[in-house]
Parts: structure tokens; C-alpha cells; sequence
């Protein structure tokens, strides 16, 4: 992979000498006169590192350095690392540079083996810093599972159908319920494609309802493009860079967004809120839902233009009420993840509670069992659950065939929304509370259970201002 770096020096020959060194190893180097021309090509295209001379007209390198670090310029990435160029006799100016924020200094009077071994341990330091942030902030929303587990008929497809595309850049929709385990597969996908080596991006449409919130968590912002904007923000296609970006819930966007992401999709530009300059993007993309894309198409609320571009390759996710399979195999996971995380000794379960737990509809899915299991772990005053302990849980045998159905109608009726307004109690009751977990529980998005919230007038002392 070619590194871009601008040289940013008023000596010509000395810059262009440099430039010649540097691209017979490989480096794309493009060559700046001084901070005033530095400034407007960092505003026009992105570099991976820039290294500057310090006395230089117009904008000398100290400056060039404070205005890109400390006080930000509009388009221009105030993480690109730079590496000073300096004479022996003005080390001391380099320091200074080094304590604005470049990340180390270069003599002139180097040779080039030394000034190209320099380059490059800047170049790595600074990808592996970036590669640490996005794992940080992946390792804050990562679910607790961090595999597919099960070894049912389902599992096994979806399985196949990773394999069936691994190593290929195929654009994937994944479909299932809420919490049947969409982000997973795509972690997989992830895994086995050709942008395995780079950052997996996540994004939940469903939390990006404002037009001004979408364009700036998904396509950044300059610097100035609102109120609080002191720095430009790469978004999320931006950190997708040569990796993947997941879009979760993508029918929950409004048209005009669905409309930003279309454009985005051909040309793999974005422009970024504020911003004229489009920036290059290259990622894979895999998109999920837990509604009926072509029922939404019909209604209208979704671009069929969009429809046919994201769903190029389908993966269903089957709910956990239909690979009931692999239930014992997910709830040893869960337990065995959770004793650790609790300090408990390893559990075992009693044959009748495992048989309540594979009777559960789970409308939850994973995440719902994971939650049960959570529950039970913290719970269980030795190393044995037992049915008992599951159903203090809340959980109920399914109806069996000729028993009792789970849902009675009375003899004279009754109003379907008395039905709806007691299963979200019901669910935000189980979850403490919050909506999240209990829009998770019912498969419907946020946004929809703080509709119903609304709409049933519900109130909490836990939440601060009610809904």
C-alpha cells in the first residue's frame, strides 16, 4: 500500500531530491513551497504524513504546525502526523515542534536509508494508534459474544454463505429480528473479506433520525459547520476507509438521508457537513434490517434505487425460536462468559431448567437469552440453575399443543392497544426501565417504543424527564 506524503520546503532542490528518494521505495510525494501552500493542499486532499521544513516565507513550519494541531483548519486532518526537517544548529526549534504536536524531527544532513526508516516508523506508530482508537471505541459497543455459536442446520447455511463470499468485495444485506445476531454475522463477513486488515465501522441508522445528526456521525463535519464544531470530525465513512462500514437498520433512515447514501455508494465520495471538497472512500459495505425492505418500497418510505443496490447479496437470520437447537450451546457460552465476569464458579444446569429454556419464544432473540443468562449468573446462590431460578426470571413455558394458548381473549373482546400498552410495560418492567433493552425485547426500534410511550402516556421515576 503507497503512502501519500507532502514535503513542505522552499528549497526546491533539496525538495525535489527528497521527492526522488522517497518514490524510488514507494511513496506517493507530492511537494509544497511553504505553510501557506501546505495549508491549501491538506485542505484539498488527504496526505498520510507531512514532513516540513521550519524557516520557510510566508508561513514558516512552527506555524504551519500550530494552526494544523492546536487551532484546526477548515478540511484539513488535525491527526496527520508530522515529521519536522531541520539543520543541526535548530534542534531546540524542532523540540518545540515535537511539543505542538509533530512526531519527531529529521536533520537535513541524514541520509536516506535513515530519513526513509524514520518516515516509516512514523507512518506505523501513527496507524497503530488510529487502529487502537477504533478498537477502543469497538470494544465499548461489541456485543458480549463475540462468535457464531450453535451447530444447527441454520448456523451451518449461514456459515456456508460467509464462506460462499469470503475473500470477494460483495455488497450484503443481512435480515433478521431485532437482537437474532445481524452485527455478528457482519463481524464475520468482516473477518473473512478482503478488507479484513482494516477497521470494521458500525452505524445504527435508527439513532440517527435528524437530517444535521446523520450527515455529521455518518459523513463528518469541518470545522465552523455549526455551533460546537472547533475541529473537523471524520465520519464514519471516512474511519471505514479500506476496511467496512456496517449500516444497521438502514430502513429506519429518511429519504433524504437514504438519498445521501445512494450518491455515497456510486461514487464512493462524501463531502462532509460544511464542506465543498469530496473525499475518496474506499470500504465494503454490508447493510441489516429487521423489516421487509420491498414492503417498505412499495409503501414508499424506501428508495427502490437504494433496494437494489444494497441487497446484491441476502443472508437471513433465522430467530432463536427457530434453531431452538442451539439453545443449550448458546446458554453454556453465556454462563461460562458470565461466571468469569462475576467471579463465579462454573454452572451446570438441571435437565428441567434447560428444558423451560428451549421453550422460551425468546421475541428478544440472543440478545434476550444473553439478558436471561446475565440474570441467572448474578442470581444463582451455587453452581446449579434450576427451573425454578428460570422462571423467577420471568420466563414461561410455550403453549403446547391443545394446552391454554398464551394469549387469551376474553369472551367480550378486546382493544388490541390495551394488548400493545401491557407488552411494553411488561418489557420495560423485565429490562429496568430502558426503552433500549425493551424495544429489543418486543423487535422494534427505539424510536417506535418511545412512540408508544408517548402515545400510553408512560412515566418512571428513573427517567428525568418523561418521554
Amino acid at each position: 500500500m503507497s503512502h501519500s506524503i507532502l514535503i513542505v520546503e522552499d528549497d526546491s532542490v533539496f525538495a525535489d531530491r527528497l521527492k526522488r528518494n522517497l518514490e524510488m521505495v514507494q511513496f506517493s510525494v507530492s511537494i509544497a513551497a511553504n505553510g501557506s501552500d501546505a495549508l491549501s493542499q491538506l485542505q484539498s486532499q488527504n496526505f498520510d504524513l507531512v514532513v516540513t521544513d521550519i524557516r520557510m516565507p510566508e508561513l514558516g513550519g512552527i506555524e504551519l504546525i500550530r494552526k494544523l494541531k492546536q487551532e484546526g483548519v477548515n478540511g484539513a486532518d488535525p491527526d496527520v502526523p508530522v515529521v519536522v526537517l531541520t539543520s543541526v544548529n535548530s534542534v531546540e526549534t524542532a523540540v518545540e515542534a515535537m511539543k505542538l504536536g509533530a512526531s519527531d524531527y529529521i536533520t537535513k544532513e541524514a541520509g536516506r536509508q535513515e530519513i526513509i526508516l524514520r518516515l516509516r516508523k512514523v507512518l506505523e506508530q501513527s496507524e497503530l494508534v488510529s487502529e487502537n482508537r477504533l478498537l477502543r471505541d469497538q470494544l465499548d459497543r461489541r456485543d458480549e459474544f463475540r462468535e457464531l455459536v450453535g451447530d444447527s442446520e441454520a448456523v451451518q447455511r449461514i456459515k456456508e454463505e460467509i464462506s460462499r463470499i469470503a475473500g470477494r468485495d460483495v455488497t450484503v444485506l443481512i435480515t433478521g429480528e431485532t437482537g437474532a445476531g445481524k452485527e455478528l454475522v457482519a463481524r464475520a463477513i468482516h473477518r473473512t473479506g478482503p478488507s479484513a486488515r482494516g477497521p470494521f465501522i458500525d452505524v445504527n441508522c435508527a439513532a440517527l433520525p435528524d437530517e444535521n445528526m446523520f450527515q455529521s456521525e455518518v459523513f463528518g463535519h469541518e470545522r465552523g459547520a455549526f455551533t460546537d464544531a472547533h475541529f473537523m470530525r471524520k465520519g464514519k465513512f471516512e474511519l471505514a476507509h479500506r476496511g467496512t462500514l456496517f449500516l444497521d437498520e438502514i430502513a429506519e433512515l429518511p429519504r433524504e438521508s437514504q438519498g445521501k447514501i445512494l450518491k455515497a455508494l456510486e461514487q464512493q465520495t462524501i463531502t462532509r457537513l460544511g464542506g465543498t471538497r469530496p473525499v475518496v472512500v474506499q470500504c465494503r459495505f454490508i447493510f441489516a434490517t429487521n423489516t421487509d425492505l420491498l414492503a417498505e418500497v412499495g409503501a414508499g418510505r424506501f428508495r427502490d434505487d437504494l433496494y437494489y443496490r444494497v441487497n446484491v447479496f441476502p443472508i437471513r437470520i433465522p430467530p432463536l425460536r427457530e434453531r431452538r437447537a442451539d439453545i443449550p450451546m448458546l446458554a453454556k457460552f453465556f454462563t461460562d462468559q458470565f461466571a468469569r465476569k462475576y467471579n463465579k464458579p462454573e454452572f451446570f444446569f438441571e435437565e428441567s431448567s434447560m428444558a423451560l429454556l428451549r421453550d422460551y419464544h425468546y421475541p428478544g432473540n440472543i440478545r434476550e437469552l444473553r439478558n436471561i443468562i446475565e440474570r441467572l449468573v448474578i442470581r444463582a446462590p451455587g453452581d446449579v440453575i434450576t427451573r425454578a431460578q428460570v422462571e423467577q426470571v420471568g420466563l414461561v413455558p410455550r403453549a403446547a399443543a391443545g394446552e391454554q394458548p398464551v394469549i387469551v381473549i376474553p369472551e367480550g373482546g378486546i382493544r388490541i392497544e390495551e394488548i400493545e400498552k401491557q407488552l411494553v410495560v411488561e418489557a420495560l418492567n423485565r429490562t429496568g426501565w430502558n426503552q433500549k433493552d425493551a424495544s429489543a425485547l418486543l423487535g422494534i426500534s427505539v424510536d417506535r417504543m418511545n412512540s408508544r410511550v408517548r402515545k400510553y402516556g408512560l412515566k418512571h421515576p428513573k427517567w428525568r424527564v418523561h418521554k
